[in-house]
């Protein structure tokens, strides 16, 4: 089931936002660890991590009333482990960090339509790329990930994981930049 247009307007994120979008990576986190799935904790993307977002304007959110439905921060700050993967659309870059959908929305299409917007702002940007990190053990955002283009550039390890992340990236093409 694809959202409807309306239930995607997304907004900057701000303070006031902040603890909605706390509850719903709460509620994400345990429900990946329900799923075997380890891939947040209580320190990422924890309180520190939002504010900080906030405080950039990197944090983005799709809300439902007061509830967060999806949200990620969108910046140029790429992890210091990211030097090691085979990026080969050189130039700027937009990084998706800490993508969440509360799980009364999976499966629901928000986080392609997420993608479809970060896309298009990297391009607002004028970016040349778009790249991202996905726990290895999370099957749906890998396959989300495959299925828009992005290409693997390689694996990293952040601290306090069993499972490496797969480094992903997609070269945006002209025609994305001029829409």
């Amino acid at each position: 089931m694809t959202p409807p247009a309306s239930a995607l307007a997304v907004v900057q994120g701000s303070y006031h936002h902040l603890e909605a979008t706390l509850q719903t990576v709460r509620a994400a986190t345990a429900e990946m660890y329900r799923l075997g799935i380890a891939q947040w904790d209580d320190e990422y993307p924890g309180r520190e991590v939002l504010s900080a977002a906030v405080e950039s304007g990197s944090l983005f959110l799709c809300m439902q009333g007061s509830k967060v439905v999806v949200g990620a921060g969108l910046d140029a700050v790429q992890p210091p482990e990211y030097a090691s993967c085979d990026w080969r659309h050189g130039g700027s870059a937009l990084v998706v960090h800490h993508l969440v959908v509360h799980p009364d929305y999976w499966r629901m299409g928000y986080a392609s339509r997420f993608m479809e917007f970060a896309e298009g702002y990297a391009s607002s940007l004028a970016c040349d790329a778009v790249r991202l990190d996905a726990y290895a053990a999370n099957a749906a955002a890998l396959s989300l990930y495959r299925s828009r283009g992005y290409r693997e550039a390689g694996k990293v390890v952040f601290p306090r994981r069993s499972d490496p992340f797969i480094c992903f990236e997609k070269k945006l093409v002209q025609s994305e930049r001029e829409a």
